[in-house]
């Protein structure tokens, strides 16, 4: 995978972050990410039980920067932490898949307020999954086991909201990862669909990402979703261990694998003071 071709794209490896630790340089079972001001990136870990929920702060150099977050339900802590996202303040937003809370955060990690109740109604949530904002600082929040997609304030204020459980057009089963386009357009990965659904700020349904007419660039339970300055859509094909590519009019242009070709720069600083893991 170090270097791939395909629709006359260029997809260059260039580096990996990262190693399994319960704190510090490290993550465990690294859920999502965000980039910040001035070259930060939140890693957001889930971890495992009652270990290792945090979010940790890093640079493009490697260089570790400090983290939030712990396993609790009190005040700034995480039980299943699922997604990351920023406003146009740096402020951090997580949610919180078991506390059906979204917890917000200043840039630094020192916790503000959180916002979210368990429920069905309007505003309400259960195992609430990916979260994305859009160019208005509205916050949209995929509401998982609710099948749904609803929008909200910064301070959690509940705006509007689309979707239901089903296999039609436009419906949800498990909906998972969101992003949102320049545009403002709304993508959705529909997990237990295997689609991606692309959708208009109010919520009409504009176009579909599935297997194509010559088979190729099926998903299987696909979790996040991401779009690039030219409209191509990556997804994160869960069920398939590949990351699914398409341009703008949903035509499968590659998958990329991964092969890991090397340590991280911090697992290279682990094993050099620590031969007997070689």
């Amino acid at each position: 995978m170090l270097t791939t071709v395909a629709a006359g794209r260029v997809y260059d490896y260039s580096y990996c972050i990262g190693m399994y630790s319960q704190s510090s340089t490290g993550f465990w079972t690294p859920q999502d990410f965000v980039f910040g001001e001035n070259e930060r990136i939140y890693v957001l870990s889930r971890g495992v039980e009652q270990l290792g929920q945090r979010v940790s702060k890093i640079n493009f150099d490697h260089e570790f920067q400090g983290q939030f977050g712990s396993f609790g339900g009190e005040d700034g802590r995480f039980m299943w932490p699922r997604s990351i996202d920023l406003d146009q303040d740096g402020r951090v937003y997580v949610s919180d898949e078991y506390l059906n809370r979204i917890s917000v955060f200043d840039a630094e990690g020192a916790f503000r307020y959180h916002f979210g109740r368990s429920g069905s109604g309007e505003g309400e949530m259960n195992g609430p999954s990916g979260l994305a904002f859009d160019s208005h600082d509205t916050i949209w929040v995929v509401d998982s086991m609710n099948h749904r997609v609803q929008s909200f304030s910064q301070i959690g204020e509940f705006q509007s909201g689309f979707g239901q459980q089903g296999a039609g057009d436009g419906d949800f089963e498990m909906p998972w990862g969101i992003c949102i386009d320049k545009n403002d357009d709304i993508y959705v990965s529909d997990w237990g669909n295997n689609r991606v659904q692309k959708f208009s700020p109010i919520g009409e349904l504009l176009q579909t990402f599935e297997e194509s007419s010559n088979g190729v660039g099926s998903l299987k339970g696909p979790s996040g979703v991401a779009v690039d300055s030219d409209g191509d859509v990556y997804v994160t094909d869960w069920g398939n261990h590949r990351l699914q590519i398409y341009d703008a009019d949903g035509q499968y242009i590659t998958a990329l694998v991964g092969d890991a070709q090397e340590p991280s720069p911090w697992h290279q600083t682990y094993l050099a003071g620590n031969p007997e893991h070689l």
